[in-house]
């Protein structure tokens, strides 16, 4: 087949497993420009809507205080954006495998939402209100906008998926960091309209510019420079093939359910957010309730997000050596131990230190997960399945994500209590544990030739 546009011919091969890719064709064929603009438009998109979780929870203090609401209020409006942010993400994927090339659709529904939603939190009083529209509306937008950017840069960079998706993660983490440092120093009952407004703006903004310039490769685009069947088979091209095997068949998400590792990864999902939601609301209703100092909880929340997003970039490396399998064990790992450090912290007298460094292993620990979850599903249940797998694994958010913030909702209302931060900590070693038992279907049928790994 020829492309018309500039007689580039256009054909499909198959590798070693079978798998299918679209090749002849050009980043600047397809978009006028190199495709570099498809990772910095999906970055700049993240960075815009990673305040409603982080941002929010800097922000709680003044909110309580100026809604007069009590911390298990505010935590059921944080509770309830995390249930439609995750329910939003498998929506999203949705609307992007119905789009053809121009992704405006997805993105500014998502950007209303957000805009929506933020404008609510400035101006609404009442409990129900800000429910439906920063909770509902913004939960929904934030995640078709964020499985919209995770699924772009998935399809544009089918070769450097891990390291790729890691950095558009990674924006969803310390990209709060500004709103956190404004929210933590400025934000007041009596400056909260106008700073919520202005957020309002350009994060609607931002969203949309990027929405209308993102553009989705046609299906099994793979870069021109690059052979697919050397990449298939040849670990001196592809580094990461001795420990990341590639899917041996596609895997529909029917397929990948009965396969028994795709309800093992949500799992896992559900068990990672637990923790990482558990951490949030746990700074955030103790900077309310015990008088935490805006440095500390500004140095808390910031280190939080920070090490949130660098642990998705350094895991994607860690995982080429040793495999995304056990790179997604040792992060849940470290994220469980970090519980019981936060405990340490929070029994003498929430030592601003160790309140510090401890909320910076969590967020290295619990952050890695989505990032690596994203290949791993694409490595054991094939490209064409990735968006639609992912969705439903990340949905598993929505589960551990509301259990993590009735857990921190225990902690916070009632002094000295210990069992909430054990429980999060043992889930965390739950979750390395369970990854011991995962295994790539099918992986026994078919075998990578043994002279080429």
């Amino acid at each position: 087949m020829t492309d018309s546009r500039d007689d580039t011919t256009v054909r499909e091969v198959r590798d070693f497993y079978g798998r299918r890719y679209r090749v002849g064709e050009s980043d600047h064929v397809l978009l006028g420009r190199s495709r570099s603009w498809m990772l910095v438009l999906p970055v700049a998109a993240m960075l815009a809507i990673s305040l409603f979780q982080y941002g929010f929870g800097a922000a709680l203090p003044t909110l309580v205080e100026a809604n007069g609401w009590s911390v298990w209020q505010a935590f059921g409006v944080l509770g309830l954006w995390v249930i439609f942010q995750a329910a939003g993400s498998p929506l999203g994927g949705w609307l992007y495998r119905r789009m053809r090339t121009r992704l405006a659709v997805p993105m500014l529904a998502g950007a209303t939402c957000c805009l929506i939603a933020l404008v609510t939190l400035a101006h609404g009083d009442a409990l129900v209100t800000v429910l439906l529209g920063y909770s509902v509306l913004g939960g929904l937008g934030a995640g078709v906008i964020y499985m919209t950017c995770i699924a772009t840069v998935a399809e544009w960079f089918p070769e450097r998926l891990a390291s790729r998706v890691a950095m558009v993660g990674a924006a969803f983490g310390y990209g709060a960091i500004p709103f956190v440092v404004l929210a933590g120093y400025t934000l007041d009952p009596g400056n909260r309209t106008v700073v919520l407004d202005g957020t309002a703006v350009v994060v609607f903004g931002v969203v949309a510019a990027c929405g209308l310039l993102m553009r989705k490769p046609p299906r099994n685009w793979w870069p021109a420079r690059i052979d697919p069947k050397s990449w298939a088979l040849d670990r001196r091209l592809n580094r990461s093939l001795p420990n990341n095997r590639p899917a041996t068949r596609p895997y529909p998400p029917r397929a990948a359910w009965r396969s028994g590792m795709l309800p093992m990864m949500f799992v896992v999902v559900a068990l990672t957010a637990a923790m990482a939601l558990f951490d949030l609301a746990y700074l955030a209703g103790t900077a309310y309730t015990r008088g935490l100092s805006a440095s500390t909880l500004v140095a808390a929340m910031a280190a939080l997000a920070a090490s949130n997003g660098i642990g998705r970039a350094v895991t994607s490396s860690l995982a080429d050596r040793i495999g995304r399998r056990g790179t997604l064990g040792l992060s849940l790992l470290v994220g469980g131990v970090a519980q019981f450090g936060l405990l340490a912290a929070a029994t003498n007298d929430n030592h601003p230190g160790a309140l510090v460094g401890f909320a910076a292993l969590a967020g290295a620990g619990t952050g890695a997960g989505y990032s690596l979850l994203v290949s791993l599903v694409r490595d054991w249940f094939g490209d064409d399945g990735t968006v639609p797998n992912y969705g439903i694994v990340y949905s598993g958010k929505a589960v551990g994500g509301s259990a993590g913030i009735v857990l921190a909702g225990l902690v916070v209302t009632t002094p000295d209590s210990v069992v909430p931060f054990v429980v999060a900590g043992c889930l965390g070693l739950l979750g390395a544990a369970l990854t011991r038992w995962m295994r790539q279907p099918g992986l026994t049928l078919r075998l990578l030739p043994a002279d080429r790994i």
